[in-house]
């Protein structure tokens, strides 16, 4: 059960930050979510793939909503979107 209080939290405000920072923040706001209803708003899926619910917003409107797996499975706006951030976050890497 969840304690009572909402935290809205904005992840472009953190766009610009290296890498341990924002590893540090989302440590925090997983940590808040604990006790707290968390709303974050991000472009960057990998930060939200872990969330109970996740909304899908295209040009204002809603285009989907579920978990990380169920828009996977079901949601082609949200599985390009997320493939489209795995291909640029590898770029450059050597195949595994």
């Amino acid at each position: 059960m969840r304690l009572s209080g909402i935290c809205v939290y904005k992840h472009e405000a953190t766009s610009n930050i290296d890498v341990e920072s924002e590893n540090d923040i989302m440590e925090q706001i997983h940590a808040l979510a604990n006790t707290k209803t968390v709303i974050l708003i991000s472009h960057r899926l990998a930060n939200v793939t872990g969330a109970d619910r996740i909304y899908v917003l295209d040009r204002g409107s809603l285009a989907g909503c579920g978990t990380h797996r169920e828009l996977l499975a079901n949601n082609p706006r949200y599985a390009a979107l997320w493939n489209t951030q795995q291909k640029l976050e590898n770029y450059g890497k050597e195949p595994a």
